[in-house]
């Protein structure tokens, strides 16, 4: 399926927006979506949400024999993975443009920036270490990928444990986590990417961008930070003209950013520790129930349309709308449908209660309404589409 192409109406609608200095979802040009972080119950298991972003991550080991220019030092990868489940147009096992990119910041940002003790993986020089692998999984794509997906696997590293193991010889014994306590991964420092679209050849710049204003933005600039304020990547990608005092800018504040994530990272990793200590059982029972309480506008509209009764009156296109409501004030009023899918009301007083009086050019059939005290809101001229 092909990438849903964004006309130039809604370009030139958000670009006017931001302008104005608003966005399409009421947040300032500094200001982050919501983030959530949940273990699952093996460790190194992370669900990461990040406003309505979704990131699943999965570190695993095995032992292999270490590269010849690092002998003594275990092997670390991270593969992102995007598939059609986190967008349409994602195709699995496919190299995109994307999908280079991702891989490549994440391995600036963890892997080079010696974030993991990889000399600590390390069972025997020259003949055995621990090689970990990072699965990042995008559950659902609605922008700033990056970020999310880094603080995935940051977090599912941090709270890794692999497996003890004794060396007899030439031979290796691995024990399970029945026998022997599993050791954690050792982390210096914790690097995080912090993300921001560039509009207007760097004259307006908003953090954590969404999924629309991504695909409208000139290009992005993408900072990879630690706790201690050291720049661990930097990524400036697309054609917009960015001079050195906006990226220092820009730099200064995902330093903020970074130190809050990190604290709430290692927020998290606590209270997993201690819930794990008195037994408790670890899921995503809780985030998969707050995900699901997370109902947009529309469909928050759908659940109030679905409480109207539609009753056909005769055969001229005329229906009888009643809602119940368990207060004793009844508002009456007649509605009249401009085509087979479509009605407007025009409020009136009359006799100090609200009827809805509708004129119409195709129909002159009239609909007897009930509506109660909580639909008393409804602004005027408003359409509703009955079925």
């Amino acid at each position: 399926m092909r990438e849903s192409v964004i006309t130039n109406c809604e370009k030139k609608f958000i670009i006017k927006n931001l302008e104005e200095h608003r966005r399409l979802d009421g947040r300032a040009f500094d200001e982050f979506r919501d983030l959530s972080i949940d273990f699952g119950r093996d460790w190194g298991c992370c669900y990461v949400s990040l406003g309505k972003t979704r990131v699943l991550a999965q570190v695993s080991c095995e032992i292999q024999q270490p590269k010849s220019s690092r002998p003594s030092e275990g092997i670390l990868s991270v593969n992102v993975e995007l598939n059609p489940l986190g967008a349409p147009h994602f195709e699995p096992n496919r190299q995109t443009d994307l999908f280079v990119i991702l891989n490549r910041i994440l391995e600036k940002c963890i892997k080079d920036s010696k974030a993991v003790d990889l000399e600590s993986l390390c069972i025997k020089v020259n003949e055995k270490v621990w090689a970990f692998r990072v699965d990042v999984n995008v559950l659902n794509h609605e922008g700033n990928i990056i970020d999310c997906a880094s603080i995935a696997a940051l977090a599912a590293l941090a709270h890794f444990r692999r497996p003890d193991i004794t060396c007899d010889g030439e031979d290796t014994i691995i024990h399970s986590y029945s026998e022997r306590d599993p050791i954690h991964t050792v982390i210096h420092h914790y690097p995080v990417c912090i993300s921001y679209a560039i509009f207007n050849e760097g004259d307006v710049i908003v953090a954590d961008p969404t999924l629309l204003e991504e695909g409208v933005a000139d290009a992005n600039l993408i900072i990879g930070l630690n706790g201690y304020k050291e720049v661990c990547g930097l990524h400036l990608g697309g054609k917009a003209f960015l001079d050195p005092d906006s990226i220092l800018r820009c730099t200064t504040k995902a330093a903020g950013r970074a130190n809050i994530v990190i604290q709430h990272i290692k927020k998290v990793l606590a209270e997993d520790s201690e819930k794990r200590n008195k037994g408790i059982v670890i899921g995503f029972e809780s985030a998969l129930s707050s995900s699901s309480a997370d109902i947009n506008s529309l469909e928050k509209l759908s659940l109030c349309l679905d409480n109207w009764k539609v009753q056909k009156k005769d055969k001229k296109e005329s229906v009888v709308v009643t809602v119940e409501s368990n207060s004793e004030t009844h508002v009456d009023a007649t509605v009249e449908s401009l085509d087979e899918s479509s009605a407007v009301l025009l409020p009136v007083e009359e006799n100090g209660q609200q009827v809805w009086n509708v004129s119409s050019s195709e129909s002159d059939s009239d609909v007897e309404m009930i509506v109660p005290q909580s639909f008393k809101k409804i602004k005027p001229s408003s359409t509703i589409c009955i079925d």
